[in-house]
């Protein structure tokens, strides 16, 4: 299983300091029998494709975090890790490309990075969003992750009606770089290509719920911004605040925002938001939509 893990390391390119990270929380696994044999039965069960229940797996993992003196976001990390060598044989057996493949574990690198920048640590602390990538219902296809989903709202567009329940292709945006139009719209067709079946004779529909499409955006991010341009791919329907700044910590890369004063500034977004924050305003986010 080692070898596996060093395979995946080099495959997706994981920084030395985290491979060895990660590589020596395996190792502490492996010598405790009872975390090593817990850790092994959900490894087994995914392999069986009898892996039902991914919460109750993770809980799992703490337990193993705490048999053998692993970083409980490491073992989290680890077991998803070893689980995409039967996601493999299942992209194979369903004749999806390996550029999917690799663009859907990527999210694990994505994550990691998250996890670093914020607590220190290589691995995931939020390693529930996972399971859908190894259940095989969402995909990276290039820069976006998409997904089917039933929509709840009414929305009408140049003669063609999304009602409720309705299937649209839900939309998520990982934190992998520059949100750049060109890569977006690339995946856009893409994501229309890969679901084409299930819009016969009718536009496919998509529906993003995000941080990036807060509709005051317009009001203070510098003209330019990759966010703008994303925004204007879509018609926004919906919008709420984030009294409570939950989703600063994607702009900062800290959960510590409560004092404006010691926020980074390194980049325009951030400098963008320091400001319009100073000013007594609050961050939100938007429902949009679009047909293709």
């Amino acid at each position: 299983m080692e070898s596996y893990l060093k395979f995946f390391f080099r495959e997706f390119q994981y920084p030395e300091e985290a491979a060895f990270a990660l590589l020596n929380a395996y190792r502490r696994i492996e010598k405790s029998s009872e975390a090593a044999e817990i850790f092994g039965n959900q490894i087994l069960l995914y392999n069986e494709n009898n892996l039902n229940d991914y919460n109750a797996a993770l809980d799992l993992m703490d337990k193993v975090a705490e048999l053998s003196g692993a970083h409980r976001y490491e073992v989290h990390l680890l077991l998803f890790i070893f689980l995409s060598q039967h996601t493999r044989q299942l992209y194979a057996e369903k004749r999806i490309s390996y550029d999917i493949f690799y663009d859907s574990m990527s999210d694990l690198k994505w994550k990691l990075f998250e996890c670093h920048n914020i607590y220190g640590i290589w691995g995931s602390f939020v390693a529930w969003w996972f399971n859908r990538f190894f259940n095989l219902t969402r995909f990276a296809l290039g820069r976006l992750q998409f997904e089917t989903a039933e929509f709840t709202g009414t929305y009408s567009k140049n003669g063609f009606t999304l009602n409720p329940k309705d299937t649209v292709i839900n939309i998520h945006i990982p934190s992998s770089g520059p949100l750049k139009r060109e890569d977006c719209h690339a995946s856009y067709q893409k994501a229309a290509e890969f679901y084409k079946d299930i819009f016969v004779d009718k536009p496919v529909a998509f529906m993003c719920s995000s941080w990036l499409l807060y509709p005051k955006h317009k009001e203070f991010l510098p003209q330019g911004s990759n966010i703008l341009t994303f925004m204007e791919d879509f018609d926004i329907i919906e919008s709420s605040v984030d009294e409570k700044g939950s989703c600063l910590w994607r702009i900062f890369g800290t959960t510590e925002t409560s004092d404006i004063e010691k926020l980074p500034q390194r980049t325009s977004l951030q400098r963008a938001y320091i400001d319009w924050l100073r000013k007594g305003n609050v961050c939100g986010g938007g429902l949009g939509v679009f047909f293709i």
